[in-house]
């Protein structure tokens, strides 16, 4: 039996794949190859580097840690300045904050990620990004890690498409956010597939941060059903929450809640 563990996008939410892995792999769960696609991408590829969900799990609650710090800070300065200008220019600088964390994520990673390849991780990876020009899918599965991470990534208005191969990519949710169909091509007999989808698909107006979570909820839909539909296995560890793309104040809360939810699930068979 091939296995294959697929981690879909989500922006902040991505911190629960984090819990998700630690739950499986004490379940008995161990992929063959893992298919990440942004964030999922970002987590995948630390836990097929390392191997390991004990110290994937650390890595990222000292992320988590800082971000914290970062949001609370923001906020902070917000509150305590009233000005009609200063609050405008406060309300870009928030949504920046908010963003960094997924930036510290990244950062971290590069520095360990420096030099490795494909071929270098423990695990089987690959990770999808979006072709601009076309919609189409871009699979990475050789050369720098770093480059198809970056590219699988780039979240329209927060960070900018990466030039690779003559292509200018994007992040690979734009196009299918659980690209569970890539593991069935490459004849995988096991899917297990992480949604991390939200319910609630409320359009807002009054920041970027609202605009955003409005694109997470309607672009992907059609697809999503679809590759979920391919999955043996499809685990939904924030039980459909509505949470904002770069809403990372409650990046621990998710890894827990993730964890506690995976090792209610079911996996009888899936461990073999």
């Amino acid at each position: 039996m091939i296995k294959v563990l697929v981690l879909g996008g989500g922006g902040a939410k991505g911190f629960a794949h984090v819990g998700v892995i630690r739950a499986l792999e004490e379940k008995g769960f161990v992929p063959d190859l893992i298919i990440g696609v942004s964030a999922g991408a970002l987590v995948g590829a630390g836990y097929a580097l390392l191997s390991d969900s004990k110290r994937l799990w650390e890595i990222s609650l000292e992320i988590c840690r800082k971000s914290k710090k970062l949001i609370r800070f923001a906020n902070s300065a917000a509150r305590e300045n009233r000005g009609l200008l200063f609050n405008a220019a406060t309300c870009i600088h928030i949504n920046t904050f908010r963003a960094l964390p997924f930036g510290l994520y990244f950062n971290a990673l590069k520095k360990g990620l420096k030099g490795y390849r494909f071929s270098d991780t423990r695990i089987p990876f690959k990770c999808v990004s979006t072709i601009m020009d076309s919609g189409e899918l871009f699979v990475h599965e050789e050369g720098s890690i770093f480059e198809a991470l970056r590219a699988s990534m780039a979240i329209p208005g927060i960070i900018s498409p990466f030039s690779h191969k003559g292509f200018s990519l994007a992040d690979g949710g734009i196009v299918n956010n659980i690209p569970a169909s890539i593991a069935k091509e490459e004849g995988c007999t096991l899917v297990v597939a992480v949604d991390l989808s939200s319910n609630n698909r409320k359009v807002g107006i009054d920041t970027s941060n609202s605009i955003l979570e409005t694109i997470d909820g309607y672009k992907v839909e059609e697809f999503q059903r679809k590759e979920l539909a391919v999955a043996d296995v499809v685990i939904s560890p924030l039980n459909k929450r509505n949470i904002g793309l770069l809403d990372f104040s409650s990046c621990i809360e998710l890894m827990n809640e993730s964890y506690e939810e995976t090792l209610k699930f079911d996996l009888i068979g899936v461990s073999q």
